[in-house]
């Protein structure tokens, strides 16, 4: 990437942090109105007649430079690909690929791999990583339970839950203390 190039990434970035969201007018109103931009048009609106104290309203002097306009943050054009044949038409040096939302579980894997060949960098990957299945294997029993943590609500629950009948006016301190010796006694 050119110094020029670098510079401007660096001159859209300081842009967008000051760029403001536009909201649409009476969006934090009304659940109706989304928050998505629409230009104000009515005759007494006071965003469209930039009044202080409103929402500030689109305008070009929030645009970032044309030169960098559209690129991926690594400064390359992003390129959607729906086919492995697509893939093939990426040009490495200036280009990133992004697969296509509706594109299946085979084909993905081919684009990859075609991808992964060609040197193509893919934004959206879509592999999940293995789970480790040690995990899966811990039970409840075997996990420790902080009963100092717990409200009084829950408390009462999980003693319920394992066969312990508490008095309606207990303590917590003394839910706790049934909750222990049900366990010293079911361990011994």
């Amino acid at each position: 990437m050119s110094e020029e190039k670098q510079r401007l990434m660096k001159l859209r970035k300081r842009i967008s942090k000051k760029r403001p969201h536009f909201k649409r007018f009476e969006s934090w109103r009304f659940v109706r109105i989304k928050d998505q931009w629409r230009k104000p048009r009515g005759i007494d609106n006071k965003m469209r007649t930039e009044e202080q104290g409103w929402p500030k309203s689109v305008k070009v002097g929030y645009r970032g430079p044309s030169a960098v306009r559209g690129l991926h943050p690594s400064g390359k054009e992003e390129v959607t690909v729906w086919n492995p044949i697509d893939v093939e038409k990426v040009d490495v040096e200036t280009q990133v690929a992004r697969i296509g939302g509706s594109v299946g579980g085979r084909k993905r894997e081919a684009m990859l791999e075609k991808a992964e060949k060609l040197g193509v960098r893919v934004l959206n990957l879509g592999v999940k990583a293995p789970e480790d299945e040690f995990e899966e294997l811990v039970t409840e029993d075997e996990e420790e339970i902080d009963l100092e943590a717990m409200t009084k609500k829950e408390l009462t629950a999980y003693a319920n839950e394992i066969g312990i009948k508490v008095p309606s006016r207990a303590r917590k301190a003394e839910i706790i203390e049934l909750i222990q010796k049900f366990e010293d006694e079911e361990d011994s």
